[in-house]
């Protein structure tokens, strides 16, 4: 379980189907949030507030047959870079074994990305608190040296998540553009191999965009696809087991549900 400090209250995460720990583990949470469950846990709440977001989309990479059999179901181009990868661009991959230690190069290889794209910045209390938890994995992709491509996986159990993939490539010319596509598929493919060897069976893509409202959404729909997951459903909700936690649920739900003001013409335009 992961132990997030929040605002009011501390959550509990468990992710996938895994059950919560006995109550000797519960002492001082407030809120166990099932993330990312195969059926929504009987008389929880909505994670957020609101029932659209029970439900989540996703597409998941089955790890137990062979390694032929998995590259198999990649679509013609997502094998082609990966064997070029291996064959051509001298990559070298690195999973590193104490994730806690890695995380501060990490955030910043991120939040550089972000900052170029004018996303939010690497969550570092959930990272950390994932990473205290012995359930963060990062891995990269590096060649002569120079970090390519970051990931972030969350483990649970026989399952392990993609949270974070990353790379900095904006304002490159085309080649190293192409190498950078190149070594993230390779990476993917790399982690699979490193997290079937380790027993688990599940590679879930961390999440669809449903429905593609941006041709950006679209393109990140279509890159997972190409690793050839089957899609799957899954649940976030959460229950209280304080009466601290009771309330806080109860005041953030009638909160979310409230209409909300539109926003002024200048943030609009903006």
């Amino acid at each position: 379980m992961i132990r997030i400090q929040g605002r009011v209250v501390v959550y509990g995460e468990v992710w996938f189907d895994e059950e919560p720990p006995g109550n000797a583990a519960l002492a001082g949470v407030d809120v166990l949030v099932y993330r990312d469950r195969s059926e929504p846990v009987p008389n929880s709440w909505p994670y957020r507030g609101r029932p659209v977001d029970r439900l989540l989309h996703s597409l998941r990479t089955d790890l137990d047959p062979a390694p032929e059999a998995i590259i198999a179901r990649f679509d013609e181009t997502c094998r082609r870079h990966v064997r070029r990868a291996e064959r051509q661009d001298g990559l070298q991959h690195e999973l590193l074994a104490d994730a806690l230690a890695g995380l501060g190069e990490f955030t910043e290889f991120y939040d550089a990305f972000a900052r170029q794209k004018g996303i939010w910045l690497a969550d570092r209390h959930w990272l950390t608190r994932s990473a205290e938890a012995g359930q963060l994995v990062l891995s990269c992709a590096s060649r002569g040296g120079e970090r390519l491509v970051w990931h972030a996986h969350l483990r649970a159990g026989r399952t392990v998540q993609l949270a974070y993939s990353v790379s900095l490539y904006r304002g490159t010319d085309d080649d190293y553009r192409s190498l950078i596509a190149r070594a993230n598929r390779w990476l993917h493919w790399r982690d699979m191999l490193e997290f079937k060897a380790a027993g688990l069976r599940h590679y879930d893509w961390g999440g669809m965009f449903v429905p593609e409202s941006t041709p950006e959404e679209a393109g990140i729909n279509r890159f997972k696809r190409s690793f050839g997951g089957h899609p799957i459903r899954a649940f976030q909700c959460a229950v209280p087991v304080t009466l601290r936690g009771r309330l806080w649920v109860a005041v953030r739900s009638a909160l979310r549900r409230q209409p909300r003001r539109p926003a002024p013409a200048a943030a609009n335009a903006a």
